[in-house]
């Protein structure tokens, strides 16, 4: 079932039925019904001499099946207009009134189910594509991490996709989540999904491993800025580095690289926009990136630490190694550690060696420091 909450708030969006909407069949069935009711109370009120009050209250029990029985014509010509227009005319369009409205309720359920369904949001977090491989479990990582999100908590989710044309699997449709199914390189298919309206908009690579993926990203990046789409954040997966760039002129606010093991990243750059560049160079052997220091230090603060190697350039202090081999991150800068190693974040032009850890380190007063190496 799709989540009542979005029923409620998305009624007025009637799926097709035949040649024209729900909406409109309630349209014309009112017109008949007006008519027919008009015709009836000025028929009652010259053949039985009623006055406007209770023609108007004749025909509308009677039309309504109530029939009290207070008032009823009295006339043989009355009773006919009254068989004619009501019993045969006025009870069969209410009758095929509820027949349209049963229809199109099925139908609607039908179309939410499988993502034809405009479902006219605002404030939600749309996600376009899906994972080549493994999209379910993604996913459920993904919304789940967003969810623990006070921010997004609440807010509504909706995919882009071609990935589930025959309906959402259970664990998605948990965690409140709608799809529409189409491509994003249709104008119509972006409308449909309200790009304008909006929170936050992510976009996938089609194929995390083919850098041609990022051709579609561009160009969806592309019939958005063409759609009006400026001032929201727009969240993107770039295969190939050399495109970030282009991704950024063409109006993507992040650029990540798509990590399907990890798509906390993908958090991490909604939440706190930067931090996703961290977390990238911790899965890369190139520019800033991660190194494991043997060294045992004890009797020192983590803080004083931390700022001698920064004084000295050798790179950001991430964490230590206790003594019981668990990595202890972002510790109490007033904690005196008692360490056997230092994990530091380097740059790649100035990578410092164990000795110049060691000598800086010994610099710290009363620390205890001994090379595990040497």
């Amino acid at each position: 079932m799709v989540p009542f909450f979005l029923f409620r708030r998305h009624l007025k969006k009637a799926p097709k039925l035949g040649d024209g909407s729900f909406y409109e069949t309630l349209k014309h069935t009112g017109s008949w019904l007006l008519i027919i009711s008009v015709v009836h109370v000025l028929l009652m009120m010259k053949l039985e001499g009623m006055s406007a009050g209770d023609a108007v209250w004749l025909t509308w029990t009677t039309l309504l099946t109530v029939g009290y029985g207070d008032i009823s014509a009295a006339t043989t010509e009355g009773r006919i207009a009254t068989i004619v227009l009501l019993y045969l005319g006025g009870i069969f369009v209410l009758a095929n009134l509820a027949g349209a409205f049963i229809e199109w309720r099925g139908d609607r359920v039908h179309r939410m189910n499988k993502g034809h369904w405009s479902w006219n949001m605002q404030d939600h977090i749309l996600i376009i594509n899906t994972p080549s491989s493994g999209g379910v479990s993604y996913f459920v990582r993904l919304i789940e991490q967003l969810r623990k999100n006070e921010k997004f908590s609440d807010a509504p989710i909706q995919l882009l996709t071609r990935q589930f044309p025959e309906g959402l699997p259970e664990q998605l449709r948990k965690l409140k989540v709608v799809h529409y199914t189409g491509y994003p390189d249709n104008d119509e298919v972006l409308t449909a999904v309200s790009v304008k309206d909006a929170a936050a908009i992510i976009i996938l690579s089609k194929d995390e491993t083919l850098a041609s993926s990022d051709a579609m990203t561009f160009d969806i990046l592309d019939r958005l800025k063409e759609s009006g789409v400026t001032e929201i954040p727009i969240i993107t997966e770039c295969v190939d580095d050399s495109n970030r760039q282009r991704f950024s002129r063409a109006g993507a606010t992040v650029t990540v690289r798509p990590i399907r093991a990890y798509p906390e990243v993908i958090v991490r750059s909604l939440v706190a926009p930067g931090s996703e560049k961290i977390l990238e160079n911790l899965f890369k052997h190139e520019g800033d990136h991660q190194l494991r220091f043997d060294i045992e230090v004890q009797s020192v603060t983590w803080g004083d630490v931390v700022c001698a190697l920064m004084v000295k350039g050798f790179g950001t202090a991430m964490a230590y190694v206790g003594k019981d081999n668990e990595p202890v991150c972002n510790a109490d800068p007033a904690r005196v550690i008692d360490a056997k190693a230092i994990l530091i974040m380097v740059r790649e032009n100035r990578i410092p060696s164990q000795a110049d850890i060691v000598a800086t380190l010994k610099t710290i007063q009363p620390a205890v420091v001994t090379d595990t190496n040497s």
